[in-house]
């Protein structure tokens, strides 16, 4: 079905459709343009004032809430964010302890300073094990020191595994490195306790 205008054009059902289609989306988008340079009828002392507060929910309850059509999104959100968020609405005083070991665990610094860990017991390991068979009175300084290194990385790396647990125990456990990463300090920490330390 074809319909006609006045200067003998012919225009389909389907352009008449989109046509009208066109209209109804600039009329929204003016509508919506007035709305985001609209003042808000209310200030945040009014919604925060119980007194004041039902009476504007009874009263007038769309005029509460100012949307942006533009939301703006910074970055990724973390985990730690996610827990702050969390934090604020429930208004408390004292950031609890799964938070604090979720900042402890995302800071860079102390990232770096596991990684160093990781790279010092290596090398301290290494020694060791060159060092063990010796019978020399004079390398058991060293010994004993390398000993209270492996245990004080054993420490750091136990401290890691409480950090993570706080955070979330239950994602630690679904993370296959986390798994691992408890399975070797476990397996130090047995082999430490079965080898006496010097002599």
């Amino acid at each position: 079905m074809t319909t006609y205008h006045q200067e003998g054009q012919m225009q389909l059902p389907r352009a008449d459709a989109i046509r009208s289609r066109l209209i109804d989306t600039f009329s929204l988008i003016e509508h919506l343009q007035g709305l985001s340079q609209a003042v808000p009828r209310h200030t945040i002392r009014e919604l925060l004032d119980p007194s004041r507060q039902k009476k504007l929910m009874l009263g007038d309850q769309h005029q509460l809430v100012r949307f942006s059509i533009k939301p703006q999104r910074v970055g990724q959100i973390s985990h730690a964010q996610r827990l702050l968020s969390k934090l604020h609405v429930r208004c408390s005083q004292r950031p609890p302890l799964s938070l604090w070991a979720g900042w402890v665990l995302e800071c860079p610094l102390f990232k770096n300073f596991i990684i160093f860990l990781i790279f010092l017991n290596t090398i301290v390991l290494m020694v060791e094990i060159e060092l063990l068979e010796s019978t020399n009175t004079k390398l058991w300084p060293l010994k004993l020191t390398l000993e209270v290194a492996t245990l004080f990385i054993l420490f750091i790396f136990f401290l890691e595994i409480l950090l993570k647990w706080l955070s979330n125990f239950s994602l630690f456990w679904k993370s296959g490195w986390n798994v691992f990463d408890f399975v070797v300090t476990m397996l130090v920490r047995i082999e430490i306790l079965r080898v006496p330390l010097v002599g």
